[in-house]
């Protein structure tokens, strides 16, 4: 593969990237530009297919404008997951599409978890259906906005929309298929799954899953041309962001584990298939190229939960940009001790999926006093976020490793991985490389067009730091996490009298 090189392209919530590697895993050029969300109404969160596409394209060109375009082999898509991406007869977009982190449907989420169809769709697909998946959102948009529900002929995930883009072919990997109809065990979608949610329309309508490392098609003459590629290059499959993250960190073997704190935290364990043992925590997908599930225990609170607090205190720490603020804010927590003086936080700013499913949860501060400080209340937003993390290791019954892989934007900030490290009594292998996603994609890329297989591919020199418990400190935080347990549990009894309110206040406002 000498000379050869391999353009990623990673479609993220907020923001496109796109890069091209030499066969080593060197950036060569990379580009990014921003992912405009749409809020239309609170908890909504959409994206205008067409420019994302537009947006993607021209982050693409302009990589590829800062290489030698010639030695371009194969090209890698991968992107954010879930969410409803959903094309009519044409193949043009029904609508916006419906995100992830959307919460319109709460009700149906707490209507089927009442009425148990989300403990019986967890033996197909192990994993615990949110607001945010596919069929939750069709299932909506059939009672609210049934004309374009009538219109949808195909369903995409983000990547193969990007990709249909390129190739002008329908293709969709495991990953990304798992959630929420696909029988995990089967490897194929489960009808049951469809009944179940009452959203029988969508049968036949998503594409059939392949291996991330399969070809969808190959570049097309007239986007070659806008993005000064040659046609007919290979284009993979690719997979969920996450996937590729997991590809990019070279996790692939059961009982790897990978940590990623960006906007919103994730717990990763590779595991082998199994019988169903109960409803699960969290989500389950297939892995991108093994015949092996990764455990996805993804709580909503991550590196968002600094960003926030540090909105609210900009002008406090010297305002600028809100990743200065957010650095700021964290530099004052480091002078706090374990504990933050008595306060403590629960991180539900956009309520929870994982350990426990609640769209209504918020989140609160506890233990405030007159002499609580702005710093004091830093180190508990990011002594909340760890134990989140905690809980959700807790929860699952997996044994912590003595060992994990930490990646994210809060895998830069060594304070945040000293008490990560603390909270769950393991040492923390954090990098401060941020472009895992892309590297697993270039990867990934490269096996669809057979230049090398994933496993095999040699190590990239990447730079890493190793954050080991301290014997003292992590004793104290397990002192603390059991108040953070009976905080979540008091506030979870909590919680539905709050929402009761909140509708009568609703209700009030409406009629005045």
């Amino acid at each position: 593969m000498s000379g050869v090189a391999l353009l990623a392209v990673d479609i993220g919530t907020t923001a496109i990237k796109a890069a091209v590697y030499s066969a080593d895993g060197r950036p060569l050029s990379v580009k990014t530009a921003p992912n405009r969300a749409l809020r239309p109404r609170p908890g909504w969160s959409e994206q205008d297919m067409d420019e994302v596409w537009r947006a993607a394209r021209a982050c693409i060109a302009r990589a590829v404008a800062g290489s030698d375009a010639a030695n371009i082999a194969a090209i890698g898509v991968c992107g954010q997951g879930d969410g409803l991406w959903a094309l009519d007869a044409d193949l043009r977009p029904v609508r916006n599409a419906v995100l992830w982190n959307d919460s319109r449907a709460d009700e149906l989420v707490l209507d089927w978890i009442q009425s148990g169809v989300s403990a019986r769709l967890s033996r197909i697909c192990r994993t615990s259906n949110w607001a945010g998946t596919a069929a939750t959102i069709f299932r909506w948009l059939k009672d609210n906005e049934p004309q374009a529900a009538q219109r949808v002929e195909r369903v995409l995930f983000c990547k193969d929309w990007i990709n249909l883009k390129l190739t002008g072919a329908l293709a969709t990997d495991f990953s990304d298929a798992s959630i929420p109809f696909l029988d995990l065990e089967a490897r194929v979608y489960a009808d049951e799954a469809f009944d179940l949610l009452d959203v029988a329309e969508l049968k036949g309508k998503l594409a059939k899953p392949r291996r991330a490392v399969d070809l969808a098609g190959s570049l097309s003459p007239g986007v070659a041309a806008e993005l000064g590629l040659r046609s007919g290059l290979p284009v993979a499959v690719g997979a969920i962001d996450l996937g590729a993250m997991m590809t990019g960190m070279r996790l692939a073997d059961a009982g790897d584990v990978g940590l990623i704190l960006g906007t919103t935290a994730m717990v990763n364990v590779v595991v082998a298939p199994a019988p169903f043992a109960g409803e699960p925590i969290g989500a389950t997908i297939c892995h991108p190229f093994e015949d092996r599930w990764i455990r996805v225990i993804a709580p909503l609170s991550g590196t968002s939960t600094l960003d926030w607090f540090a909105s609210l205190h900009r002008a406090s720490v010297g305002g600028g940009e809100p990743s200065e603020a957010a650095k700021r804010v964290s530099e004052l927590a480091r002078e706090v001790p374990p504990g933050a003086h008595g306060v403590s936080f629960l991180p539900f700013l956009a309520g929870e999926r994982a350990p426990f499913v609640a769209p209504q949860a918020t989140a609160s501060f506890s233990g405030l006093k007159a002499s609580s400080t702005l710093a004091d209340l830093a180190r508990a937003v990011m002594e909340g976020t760890a134990f989140s993390l905690r809980h959700c290791f807790e929860a699952t019954g997996i044994e912590r490793p003595e060992s994990t892989f930490l990646t994210g934007g809060g895998a830069r900030n060594r304070l945040w991985c000293d008490i990560l490290a603390n909270a769950l009594g393991a040492e923390i292998v954090a990098s401060d490389a941020s472009d895992h996603g892309l590297w697993g994609i270039a990867l990934i890329a490269a096996a669809a067009a057979g230049l090398g297989d994933v496993k095999t591919h040699p190590p990239r020199a990447e730079a890493t730091r190793k954050h080991a418990p301290e014997p003292r400190a992590a004793a104290a935080y397990d002192s603390l996490f059991e108040l953070y347990q009976q905080g979540v549990a008091a506030s979870q009894r909590a919680w539905p009298s709050q929402r009761a309110v909140e509708r009568r206040l609703e209700t009030i406002r409406g009629s005045s």
